[in-house]
């Protein structure tokens, strides 16, 4: 009975691990996740939507520019104007004709006719394709309750396009996601998490590079797929939680850069007590 319970658990897994997410089906559903937030006037969440739908592989040129045209808007409405400006003539360099909606406000209608009259006036450049830029790094599988958590990344930059990396963090899942700067050490791209913010059930983080102008480039993670470190209660494991399940019903197991699973796999010095612990890693 125990094997045949183990069986289906670990089956039930793996089919779990091996769903196609919904964003690798042909669509990106934080393109419209993104706008909901802009329309809201939830812009720090629309922002972070937004930035992980641009980095996103399969996004088609028509929603590269949809995403580049929302960031715009929302920079704009942050007072962010050198990240607007800049997302607004990536856009242009994708869909020259677009004009500023006339539903805008006066303000936007006016900026984005000043960063037209200067794109224009430098020969509307386009937008060459870049080198590609990755992210490597190892979640931990786990943090200690009220300690600090350091994390570094490497960044493989051929084109040198990355100004910075950025660790976005939060403790739990509903929380707007904090950013701060990495610091550069050798190689590698390192920042802490604070320990005020490390504790049960989980923290969720991802990191990202922009460029010189603010716009995002590359992640590793992100707002809708965050890694995780899971943070157990004192006496406690992360199986235990019940984060942990729902999280695996949803997929979003998948994404975290380290998963450990632990099961009843057999008895461990006899007796009525059966222990034991099946490590499953994945990485992303």
């Amino acid at each position: 009975m125990l094997r045949l319970g183990l069986t289906f658990v670990f089956a039930s897994f793996l089919a779990l691990v091996v769903a196609v997410p919904a964003h690798a089906q042909g669509g990106n559903p934080l393109i419209e996740r993104g706008i909901g937030e802009y329309d809201e006037l939830r812009f720090e969440e629309a922002l972070q939507t937004l930035s992980a739908a641009l980095v996103r592989h399969g996004n088609t040129r028509e929603q590269q520019g949809q995403i580049y045209r929302y960031l715009a808007l929302t920079y704009l409405a942050l007072d962010r104007e050198e990240e607007a400006a800049g997302a607004w003539r990536s856009m242009l360099a994708i869909d020259p004709a677009h004009e500023a909606s006339s539903d805008l406000s006066p303000r936007f209608r006016e900026f984005f006719a000043q960063v037209r009259q200067q794109w224009e006036s430098e020969g509307r450049p386009g937008r060459a394709p870049p080198a590609p830029v990755s992210i490597q790094h190892r979640s931990p599988p786990q943090a200690n309750r009220g300690e600090a958590v350091e994390l570094s990344a490497q960044v493989d930059d051929p084109g040198g396009r990355v100004a910075q990396l950025v660790l976005a963090y939060r403790q739990g899942t509903s929380a707007v996601f904090r950013r701060v700067d990495t610091t550069r050490e050798g190689n590698d791209y390192v920042a802490t998490i604070p320990a005020d913010d490390v504790s049960p059930p989980l923290v969720e983080y991802y990191f990202e590079a922009v460029d010189g102008g603010g716009l995002p480039i590359a992640s590793r993670g992100d707002v809708a797929a965050p890694l995780r470190i899971a943070v157990p209660a004192p006496g406690g494991d992360v199986t235990s939680e019940a984060w942990f399940w729902i999280a695996i019903g949803g997929g979003a197991a998948v994404v975290a850069g380290a998963i450990v699973l632990g099961v009843v796999l057999g008895s461990q010095g006899g007796g009525n007590n059966p222990q034991g612990t099946l490590v499953i890693t994945i990485d992303d």
